[in-house]
């Protein structure tokens, strides 16, 4: 017997939305997949994320016309000693890291484009109007399925009550800029300067770039639009203008305890930044997005969507420890000649590697004893990896000290 047609709504139609839209309407049962965006996709929307490391995620052609406008060999690292030095002064090191199919893409033409070709597949699309807590409950009602890739916090979480799950959040601020930016264009540029965060400067061509700045950690500027225009002017590339420049939040949680990323019972699953997934180190989240949407969509197919919360972790598993270790070598030594050295013994690994392989990382800094003893024996690194290694890192802050019984009744309608 053929199963029933089914129908999902997909709250956010941003990349991680579109990706849903995109995997599910490859199944036959769904005969109504729509999309709700609070944005127009011809609006000016919020265009962050304009680097992309896994460009194959992403079903179009790789072309200017849809958003891929800078294909690129991989990202060069700076490493300098701090933000109070002169324009002039030397890096402490330069690393580069290959990325075989990486662009830097204006993100809203990607996204207006992807949501035109699911348009002519048959997905439908509500723009223009923000779905409230009385909407979300009706819709929960109305479909099968309901998948929350609305950002952060998420509106399952805004819906129920259940915000202050989050185990906190990054500010990064970017802007679009004209300049020469042609001797770098292939090799986009990262610099660390000190501090638990970066600035960068991203060729779009050889005169656009897209440049920012963001945090990681609790120490933040008073002035978020001063600290990127004073990086700018350390770090060479064009001063933005304060009206250009746009502020936005990167998440870091809510755990990924399974109660926080899915309500089986209502059929709710949360993907991409909804479900907290971004880099806990350096905060790129439209792969993570992308790869958590086709990982539910993979499950749905084969109606085991009950195992998404467990296969999401065991996806985010080696990232996390990863972040979690780079993350510890700033904070317990705040040493930028140390963070040079480790830069120096990793150069060359691919993209892919520094962001999800800790064993490939660790066996590059095992090759240079002298990097390792001084990064390793410091114990607060040693407990960042004991940590890592043990599946602590995720649990022991923010929702992850709450009971189970209380986890439980987070994302109960």
């Amino acid at each position: 017997m053929q199963p029933r047609s089914q129908s999902t709504a997909i709250l956010g139609g941003a990349v991680s939305g579109l990706a849903v839209a995109h995997r599910l309407s490859r199944l036959d049962r769904f005969d109504d997949i729509t999309v709700f965006e609070r944005q127009d996709y011809n609006d000016r929307r919020v265009n962050c994320g304009e680097a992309i490391n896994e460009a194959p995620l992403i079903p179009l052609d790789h072309t200017p016309g849809n958003g891929f406008v800078n294909d690129v060999e991989g990202f060069e690292l700076r490493i300098f000693s701090g933000m109070d030095r002169s324009p002039d002064e030397a890096p402490l090191s330069i690393a580069r890291f290959p990325c075989a199919a990486g662009y830097i893409c204006e993100r809203d033409v990607v996204e207006r484009r992807w949501a035109e070709s699911l348009g002519g597949c048959g997905v439908q699309f509500e723009t223009g109007t923000a779905v409230s807590r009385e909407a979300y409950r009706a819709i929960v009602s109305e479909y099968d399925y309901v998948v929350d890739a609305t950002g952060e916090p998420a509106l399952t979480l805004k819906a129920n009550n259940a915000v202050d799950n989050y185990t906190g959040r990054m500010i990064a601020l970017n802007a679009t800029v004209e300049g020469d930016f042609s001797t770098y264009r292939r090799w986009p540029r990262i610099f660390f300067e000190g501090y638990l965060g970066y600035s960068w400067s991203f060729p779009k061509s050889d005169r656009h770039a897209n440049v920012g700045i963001g945090w990681a950690g609790e120490q933040r500027p008073e002035h978020y639009v001063t600290a990127l225009q004073e990086a700018a002017r350390r770090n060479g590339f064009t001063v933005p203008d304060r009206s250009d420049i746009n502020i936005y939040t990167i998440p870091r949680g809510p755990s990924l305890a399974p109660q926080y990323v899915s309500s089986p019972a209502d059929r709710v699953f949360l993907v991409g930044d909804a479900a907290g997934i971004a880099n806990r180190y350096q905060g790129e989240g439209i792969c993570q997005g992308v790869r958590s949407a086709y990982l539910l969509g993979d499950l749905i197919e084969t109606n085991q969507e009950a195992a998404y919360p467990e296969r999401l972790y065991e996806l985010m598993k080696p990232e996390y420890r990863l972040a979690s270790i780079m993350r510890s070598a700033w904070v317990e030594h705040e040493d930028p000649e140390l963070i040079a050295v480790i830069a120096d013994a990793i150069d060359g690994l691919s993209i892919e590697a520094i962001t999800r392989s800790p064993s490939r990382v660790l066996g590059r800094l095992m090759r240079h004893p002298a990097v390792a003893f001084r990064l390793f024996a410091d114990p607060g690194v040693l407990r960042h990896v004991l940590r890592a290694y043990t599946d602590r890192w995720e649990y022991e802050s923010g929702a992850g000290n709450r009971s189970t019984d209380k986890q439980g009744e987070c994302l109960e309608a």
